[in-house]
Protein backbone atom coordinates (compact mmCIF):
# COMPACT_ATOMS: atom_id res chain seq x y z
CA UNK A 1 0.00 0.00 0.00
CA UNK A 2 1.36 3.41 -0.96
CA UNK A 3 1.19 5.74 2.01
CA UNK A 4 0.03 8.67 -0.10
CA UNK A 5 -3.12 6.79 -1.13
CA UNK A 6 -4.30 6.06 2.42
CA UNK A 7 -7.07 7.98 4.17
CA UNK A 8 -9.14 7.53 7.32
CA UNK A 9 -12.61 9.04 7.38
CA UNK A 10 -15.05 9.15 10.28
CA UNK A 11 -18.65 10.27 9.79
CA UNK A 12 -20.84 10.99 12.81
CA UNK A 13 -19.08 8.45 15.03
CA UNK A 14 -20.52 7.75 18.47
CA UNK A 15 -20.15 4.93 20.96
CA UNK A 16 -22.77 3.83 23.45
CA UNK A 17 -22.17 2.01 26.71
CA UNK A 18 -25.25 0.78 28.60
CA UNK A 19 -27.37 2.50 25.93
CA UNK A 20 -25.86 5.91 26.66
CA UNK A 21 -23.64 7.73 24.14
CA UNK A 22 -20.45 8.93 25.80
CA UNK A 23 -19.53 11.74 23.40
CA UNK A 24 -21.07 13.95 20.74
CA UNK A 25 -20.82 12.69 17.13
CA UNK A 26 -17.32 13.03 15.67
CA UNK A 27 -16.43 13.50 12.00
CA UNK A 28 -12.99 13.94 10.45
CA UNK A 29 -10.69 12.87 7.64
CA UNK A 30 -6.99 12.21 8.11
CA UNK A 31 -4.36 11.82 5.41
CA UNK A 32 -0.68 10.85 5.19
CA UNK A 33 1.77 13.24 6.82
CA UNK A 34 -0.72 14.59 9.35
CA UNK A 35 -0.43 14.61 13.12
CA UNK A 36 -3.90 14.86 14.63
CA UNK A 37 -4.47 15.34 18.36
CA UNK A 38 -7.55 13.91 20.05
CA UNK A 39 -8.33 16.02 23.12
CA UNK A 40 -11.10 16.39 25.67
CA UNK A 41 -11.89 16.08 29.38
CA UNK A 42 -10.91 12.97 31.28
CA UNK A 43 -13.54 10.32 30.68
CA UNK A 44 -14.89 12.03 27.56
CA UNK A 45 -13.99 9.09 25.31
CA UNK A 46 -10.56 9.81 23.81
CA UNK A 47 -9.37 6.22 24.24
CA UNK A 48 -12.70 4.93 22.95
CA UNK A 49 -12.32 6.96 19.75
CA UNK A 50 -8.75 5.70 19.31
CA UNK A 51 -10.00 2.11 19.60
CA UNK A 52 -12.70 2.82 17.01
CA UNK A 53 -10.08 4.20 14.62
CA UNK A 54 -7.96 1.10 15.29
CA UNK A 55 -10.96 -1.12 14.43
CA UNK A 56 -10.84 -2.61 17.93
CA UNK A 57 -14.28 -1.20 18.74
CA UNK A 58 -17.25 -0.80 16.40
CA UNK A 59 -19.05 2.54 16.55
CA UNK A 60 -22.64 2.43 17.79
CA UNK A 61 -23.50 5.16 15.31
CA UNK A 62 -21.76 6.49 12.22
CA UNK A 63 -18.79 4.95 10.42
CA UNK A 64 -15.00 4.97 10.41
CA UNK A 65 -13.36 3.71 7.21
CA UNK A 66 -9.79 3.19 6.09
CA UNK A 67 -9.29 3.52 2.34
CA UNK A 68 -6.38 2.76 0.07
CA UNK A 69 -7.39 5.03 -2.81
CA UNK A 70 -10.93 3.90 -3.64
CA UNK A 71 -10.55 0.51 -1.94
CA UNK A 72 -11.87 0.02 1.59
CA UNK A 73 -9.41 -1.80 3.84
CA UNK A 74 -10.66 -4.85 5.70
CA UNK A 75 -9.76 -5.77 9.29
CA UNK A 76 -6.63 -7.63 8.20
CA UNK A 77 -5.42 -4.68 6.13
CA UNK A 78 -5.92 -2.35 9.09
CA UNK A 79 -4.15 -4.70 11.49
CA UNK A 80 -1.10 -4.87 9.26
CA UNK A 81 -0.99 -1.09 8.79
CA UNK A 82 -1.36 0.23 12.33
CA UNK A 83 0.99 0.80 15.23
CA UNK A 84 -0.77 1.23 18.56
CA UNK A 85 0.57 2.29 21.96
CA UNK A 86 -1.25 2.89 25.24
CA UNK A 87 -0.30 2.42 28.91
CA UNK A 88 -3.03 -0.23 29.23
CA UNK A 89 -1.64 -2.36 26.39
CA UNK A 90 -0.74 -5.79 27.75
CA UNK A 91 2.77 -7.19 27.40
CA UNK A 92 3.94 -10.79 27.68
CA UNK A 93 5.89 -10.73 30.93
CA UNK A 94 7.84 -13.88 30.10
CA UNK A 95 9.39 -12.32 26.98
CA UNK A 96 12.42 -10.07 26.66
CA UNK A 97 12.08 -6.61 25.07
CA UNK A 98 13.53 -7.88 21.80
CA UNK A 99 11.26 -10.93 21.75
CA UNK A 100 8.19 -8.74 22.41
CA UNK A 101 8.99 -6.43 19.49
CA UNK A 102 9.72 -9.38 17.19
CA UNK A 103 6.44 -11.03 18.22
CA UNK A 104 4.41 -7.96 17.29
CA UNK A 105 6.18 -7.72 13.93
CA UNK A 106 5.40 -11.37 13.20
CA UNK A 107 1.75 -10.81 14.11
CA UNK A 108 1.68 -8.32 11.24
CA UNK A 109 3.19 -10.87 8.87
CA UNK A 110 6.69 -9.38 8.95
CA UNK A 111 10.00 -10.73 10.19
CA UNK A 112 12.39 -8.69 12.30
CA UNK A 113 15.86 -9.87 13.27
CA UNK A 114 17.37 -9.25 16.69
CA UNK A 115 19.56 -6.39 15.47
CA UNK A 116 16.57 -4.45 14.09
CA UNK A 117 14.48 -5.12 17.21
CA UNK A 118 17.33 -3.94 19.45
CA UNK A 119 17.75 -0.77 17.37
CA UNK A 120 14.10 0.24 17.68
CA UNK A 121 14.03 -0.42 21.45
CA UNK A 122 17.20 1.63 21.93
CA UNK A 123 15.64 4.52 20.00
CA UNK A 124 13.10 4.84 22.78
CA UNK A 125 15.73 5.00 25.51
CA UNK A 126 16.06 1.45 26.77
CA UNK A 127 19.75 0.82 27.41
CA UNK A 128 21.60 -1.79 25.35
CA UNK A 129 22.71 -3.62 28.49
CA UNK A 130 19.08 -4.20 29.47
CA UNK A 131 17.47 -4.59 26.04
CA UNK A 132 20.07 -7.10 24.82
CA UNK A 133 19.99 -9.15 28.01
CA UNK A 134 17.69 -12.04 28.88
CA UNK A 135 15.88 -9.88 31.44
CA UNK A 136 12.14 -10.55 31.23
CA UNK A 137 9.52 -7.83 30.99
CA UNK A 138 8.09 -8.84 34.38
CA UNK A 139 11.20 -7.27 35.93
CA UNK A 140 10.82 -3.95 34.08
CA UNK A 141 9.64 -0.73 35.69
CA UNK A 142 6.48 0.98 34.37
CA UNK A 143 8.60 3.48 32.44
CA UNK A 144 10.72 0.76 30.87
CA UNK A 145 7.60 -1.14 29.82
CA UNK A 146 6.19 1.99 28.22
CA UNK A 147 9.36 2.36 26.17
CA UNK A 148 8.87 -1.19 24.91
CA UNK A 149 5.24 -0.41 24.02
CA UNK A 150 6.40 2.58 22.00
CA UNK A 151 9.03 0.48 20.22
CA UNK A 152 6.34 -2.08 19.35
CA UNK A 153 4.12 0.62 17.84
CA UNK A 154 6.81 2.28 15.75
CA UNK A 155 8.51 -0.93 14.54
CA UNK A 156 8.30 -1.52 10.78
CA UNK A 157 7.24 2.11 10.12
CA UNK A 158 3.45 1.59 10.15
CA UNK A 159 1.21 3.64 7.88
CA UNK A 160 -0.88 4.76 10.87
CA UNK A 161 0.25 5.42 14.44
CA UNK A 162 -2.29 5.60 17.26
CA UNK A 163 -0.69 7.08 20.37
CA UNK A 164 -3.03 6.97 23.36
CA UNK A 165 -1.26 8.73 26.22
CA UNK A 166 1.95 7.31 24.80
CA UNK A 167 4.20 9.29 27.14
CA UNK A 168 2.58 8.01 30.35
CA UNK A 169 5.21 6.91 32.90
CA UNK A 170 8.02 8.48 30.84
CA UNK A 171 10.44 11.15 32.03
CA UNK A 172 11.09 14.32 30.02
CA UNK A 173 13.80 12.68 27.93
CA UNK A 174 11.54 9.74 27.12
CA UNK A 175 8.70 12.08 26.18
CA UNK A 176 10.97 14.01 23.83
CA UNK A 177 12.02 10.78 22.15
CA UNK A 178 8.40 9.78 21.50
CA UNK A 179 7.45 13.19 20.11
CA UNK A 180 10.53 13.29 17.90
CA UNK A 181 9.73 9.84 16.52
CA UNK A 182 6.09 10.85 15.91
CA UNK A 183 7.18 13.91 13.93
CA UNK A 184 9.65 11.82 11.97
CA UNK A 185 6.95 9.25 11.14
CA UNK A 186 4.59 11.96 9.88
CA UNK A 187 7.39 13.50 7.82
CA UNK A 188 7.82 10.11 6.16
CA UNK A 189 4.11 9.89 5.34
CA UNK A 190 2.45 8.15 8.28
CA UNK A 191 -0.85 9.35 9.73
CA UNK A 192 -0.35 10.00 13.44
CA UNK A 193 -3.14 10.32 16.02
CA UNK A 194 -2.25 11.48 19.54
CA UNK A 195 -4.89 11.14 22.27
CA UNK A 196 -3.75 13.52 24.99
CA UNK A 197 -4.29 16.62 27.07
CA UNK A 198 -0.54 17.20 27.45
CA UNK A 199 0.51 20.58 26.05
CA UNK A 200 3.81 19.23 24.68
CA UNK A 201 2.04 16.50 22.71
CA UNK A 202 -0.67 18.83 21.44
CA UNK A 203 1.98 21.28 20.26
CA UNK A 204 3.28 18.95 17.52
CA UNK A 205 -0.20 18.29 16.06
CA UNK A 206 -1.25 19.92 12.82
CA UNK A 207 -4.89 19.98 13.93
CA UNK A 208 -7.17 18.87 16.74
CA UNK A 209 -10.23 16.68 17.19
CA UNK A 210 -11.99 17.87 20.33
CA UNK A 211 -14.12 15.24 22.09
CA UNK A 212 -17.15 16.68 23.85
CA UNK A 213 -18.72 14.54 26.56
CA UNK A 214 -22.48 14.18 26.85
Amino acid sequence: MALESLSIRAEGVQKRFTQRPIFKPVSFEARPGEIVSITGPNGAGKSTLVKIVANVLTPSKGSCEWRDGTKKLDAEGIRRSVGFVAPYLELYDELTAIEQVQFVAEMKGERMNEEAALEIVERFGLSTSIAASDRRLRAYSSGMKQRVRCAMAFANAPAVLLLDEATSNLDDAGTERVLREAEHAAHNGSIVFIATNDARERAIAHREIRIEAL
